[in-house]
């Protein structure tokens, strides 16, 4: 990575305000036609991605470290390459970059939610668990998941559970940039707060990827567009004798109504595969009540869940201030 990681949230970098989104409705149609305009899923391993390169904190890197490392690389390579989207002035650009670099507003109510407000999650020896974080990004809401789950350890009996993440992202270079190294910050710095830069290593990632495997965590991570090829990518969870909990996290992932169809799709795809684990499953959405500009909203997502199979209730919302937030908890309807 570029010289260092740095963690304190900065205002410049947390979305509050509508997106500024390239207009999409070139690419309004069926969701067949959609779907063929998407990027095409690939399953990453922690291998196969670049890692080198109340109050609760979570270790983040910044969208200026990110572009340091890019300049640097750019200049030793002697090229000068065409911008990544998304660091540049656009917040989404439809099927090529859908917002990832950006620490969105219900990223942060949902990481928020889940530290204080959320009965927790399987840390003993009788459950293991699945976390899938769709719509990934800057992975805030999945980072302080892992960061209770190795802090739950310390305090469970062998065996230890099975935990096994999936972070999924549109773009590659996201995953690559910001989703993994986020993850590994606060795997690290579980019980450490750090203000200013880390610098890593070869050595330091290594370890990371030791420890994981002695905690029983597997990490993976898929890129591309939602929809049926991305769910044949999530392999079974591994044989295991024990019931497995499914928790599905998603934030500012049903801003337009060209992809809300597949996004819900692929929840409800997601819940259905969950229930031949024999554990509980559900999925946890945050999102505003309105994206202005781009037709998205929750009464959108509510509509065509509701078609789909799916029952939700809201767990979590602003009260008074400007456009409403809420966190709404998905099952599939008995």
């Amino acid at each position: 990575m570029s010289p260092g990681f740095t963690f304190d949230f900065r205002n410049a970098d947390i979305e509050d305000e509508v997106a500024h989104v390239v207009d999409d409705s070139s690419v309004a149609g069926s969701e067949d036609e959609n779907q063929s305009g998407l990027s095409q899923p690939i399953l990453h391993t922690l291998d196969d991605l670049t890692l080198d390169g109340a109050f609760f904190h979570v270790p983040r890197r910044e969208l200026y470290d990110i572009r340091a490392q890019l300049m640097a690389e750019d200049t030793q390579a002697g090229e000068n390459n065409t911008p990544i989207p998304g660091l540049s002035t656009d917040d989404i650009v439809p099927h090529v970059y859908e917002g990832g670099f950006k620490t969105w507003e219900c990223a942060i109510d949902l990481a928020n939610y889940l530290v204080t407000q959320h009965n927790g999650f399987a840390r003993d020896a009788t459950h293991d668990a699945r976390i899938v974080e769709l719509g990934a990004g800057t992975a805030l809401p999945s980072s302080s998941l892992l960061q209770q789950w190795k802090s739950g350890l310390a305090a469970t009996s062998p065996p230890l559970p099975n935990l096994d993440l999936i972070v999924a992202d549109y773009n590659q270079y996201v995953l690559e940039l910001a989703t993994l190294p986020n993850i590994f910050l606060s795997w690290e710095f579980t019980s450490t707060s750090l203000n200013g830069e880390y610098d890593t290593t070869p050595v330091a990632i290594a370890e990371f990827v030791q420890d994981l495997k002695r905690h029983n965590v597997t990490i993976s991570a898929i890129s591309g567009g939602w929809g049926s090829p991305l769910i044949s990518l999530m392999t079974p969870f591994p044989s295991t004798p024990k019931p497995v909990d499914t928790l599905i996290l998603a934030s500012e992932t049903i801003y337009s109504t060209t992809s809300i169809h597949n996004f819900v799709q692929v929840l409800m795809d997601l819940l259905s595969n969950a229930e031949s684990t024999g554990g509980a499953a559900k999925a946890l959405v945050a999102a505003k009540r309105v994206y202005f500009g781009v037709g998205g909203g929750v009464d959108e997502f509510c509509g065509v869940l509701k078609k789909m199979g799916g029952a939700v209730v809201v767990v979590w919302e602003t009260e008074g201030v400007g456009v409403g937030r809420v966190i709404l908890e998905v099952v599939k309807a008995r």
